[in-house]
């Protein structure tokens, strides 16, 4: 979730009347608290499943047709500027998403400014992933000349001046010395690295990491050239149609930009299918379609006779049931009369839940933070970097992101990468995952078995096998159990310094010292010993 800040002045001139303190209290009923209210600014809080709400323009947008100040979809129009961006192949593996736009005749003032800073921060930080799956550039069209390229360069194959500095610097002296460079452990897959170049071969972006200086946008900026870059096209498009549609409700002109063989950004509604019926049934309330389509207007949607029109830039609704809950927020959650369900059931912790919560409530009583990953990850971060043979996995179809193309088989990957998201934090980092893993299994019935395990790492300048071998001694100790080490062979571990968990006659998971060759694939500069067990087994064994 994420803090915003508003100049009431500002969202008094976009509402188009004086919001009340009234108004104010009756905004948060949509699902954003309120923070702070002062003299000339206010604060919301803003829920990740409203990123158009993160800009000043996006926020009253919502908050007019909530408070019935307007009503209905609101619609936009992007013409043709003539601008053309060649994507190269060559960023298919690194970042090979980019959408982009240009806003003409733009008065950046100083509430325009803010907010537009504001609302990049805030994309990066949500629905950006730190920039990693969304990065946005925002560059003066008019010291730059078209078309533009897309591509991917070796480190010191080019240099620029990047925003802030005076001298030029090549991708990699940008990675050492500038104060930025840390973004770049987000290409930590890639030999070859992202930049955005114009006809001249003068840089305009190395996404997501920095700007170039040639394109500061300033007071004096007329014309905005705007990228997105990322690694998941839906999330790309989404993020540039919440910023230009909120510079549109300045009235700025937007254009398109042809990226190959397609044009950006698509500022037409979706359309979705509602069934009032099942939107009555699951509210219990008794909408006819007239009060239906009055109540879908308050929260920005519009309605062609048959299907729901929902706005470019809301990313979350993505089904029939988001659309039943924009119409409870519309209809008023304080409205709704709590009942006691008549159900024959009473409900009951899974046995699993309550074992895997005791083993997290250890790890963290000797001082392990919990982190909580995805599933979904790829063969280079899966077996390539921990130096593990490629094995059997379970493969995402059409996966939308190279990020995503297959379901974890271990936990230490996952840790691994979070330490290397977090080379700028204090150490020692004592870090520990509870989560499933996915295997195949041809006699199940999906052809896969999920399975729980528990890992956990330590990385610090000195840091050695002992380390982790006590926090493991401990948890078992706690859970009752009896173990024993025997010497074991892993790629990812120090020959010598590695060993399996056994427990009775079987092998319940490994513990070691993590390989150098691994520490430098994950460009993590300090030792890490870690261990994973397999908590499944352990809980049956257990039970």
């Amino acid at each position: 979730m994420a803090v915003v800040e508003f100049s009431l002045k500002d969202l008094d001139k976009l509402a188009g009347k004086k919001l009340t303190k009234e108004h104010l209290e009756k905004i948060p009923m949509m699902g954003c608290p309120l923070e702070k209210l002062e003299k000339d600014k206010v604060l919301y809080e803003v829920f990740p499943n409203r990123p158009d709400m993160l800009s000043t323009e996006g926020f009253t947008r919502a908050a007019r047709t909530f408070l019935g100040f307007s009503k209905g979809l609101v619609s936009y129009k992007a013409l043709p500027s003539g601008i053309r961006l060649h994507v190269e192949k060559s960023v298919s593996n690194v970042r090979p998403h980019i959408a982009a736009a240009v806003v003409r005749n733009v008065r950046l003032t100083h509430d325009v400014i803010a907010s537009l800073v504001q609302v990049q921060e805030k994309i990066h930080d949500t629905m950006g992933r730190k920039r990693k799956k969304v990065a946005i550039g925002l560059h003066d069209l008019d010291k730059v000349k078209q078309p533009f390229r897309y591509k991917a360069v070796m480190p010191d194959e080019i240099k620029f001046i990047p925003l802030g500095k005076k001298e030029k610097m090549t991708l990699g002296e940008i990675e050492k010395k500038h104060e930025k460079g840390g973004y770049v452990s987000i290409l930590k897959r890639a030999k070859r690295w992202p930049v955005i170049v114009d006809k001249n071969n003068d840089v305009l972006s190395f996404p997501p990491v920095i700007n170039g200086e040639l394109t500061r946008v300033t007071e004096k900026t007329k014309n905005l050239f705007i990228d997105i870059t990322g690694l998941h096209e839906g999330a790309v498009n989404h993020a540039l149609n919440i910023i230009v549609t909120s510079l549109a409700e300045r009235g700025f002109k937007i254009e398109t930009v042809s990226i190959n063989k397609k044009k950006t950004p698509n500022l037409n509604p979706r359309r979705i299918l509602v069934n009032l019926d099942y939107v009555n049934k699951l509210l219990d309330l008794d909408l006819s379609k007239a009060e239906f389509i009055e109540t879908i207007a308050r929260m920005g949607f519009g309605f062609d006779g048959k299907y729901v029109l929902v706005p470019c830039y809301r990313a979350d609704i993505m089904h029939e049931i988001d659309v039943v809950e924009d119409v409870a927020i519309a209809h008023g959650y304080e409205k709704f009369e709590p009942r006691v369900p008549k159900v024959p059931t009473i409900a009951q912790r899974y046995d699993m839940e309550e074992f895997s919560e005791f083993a997290s409530n250890l790890m963290k009583g000797m001082g392990f933070q919990e982190a909580v990953s995805m599933i979904l990850t790829n063969e280079i971060d899966e077996f390539e970097k921990m130096l593990i043979k490629k094995e059997d996995a379970c493969e995402t179809l059409n996966p939308v992101s190279v990020e995503c193309t297959i379901c974890r088989k271990n936990l230490l990957p996952s840790l691994m990468d979070v330490l290397a998201q977090n080379l700028h934090r204090e150490y020692p980092q004592k870090i520990f995952e509870i989560g499933y893993t996915v295997v195949p299994d041809k006699e199940s019935e999906t052809g896969s078995m999920d399975m729980l395990k528990l890992a956990a790492v330590i990385s610090n300048s000195k840091v050695s096998y002992e380390d982790i071998s006590s926090v493991l001694d401990a948890l078992l100790n706690q859970l009752g159990l009896s173990y024993k080490f025997n010497p074991l062979k892993h790629p990812s571990f120090i020959e010598g310094r590695a060993a399996g968990i056994k427990i009775g006659n079987e092998q319940f998971g490994t513990i070691g010292e993590i390989h150098p060759q691994v520490l430098n694939n994950w460009k993590l500069e300090k030792p890490v010993v870690a261990f994973e067990l397999d908590l499944q087994k352990v809980f049956y064994l257990k039970k």
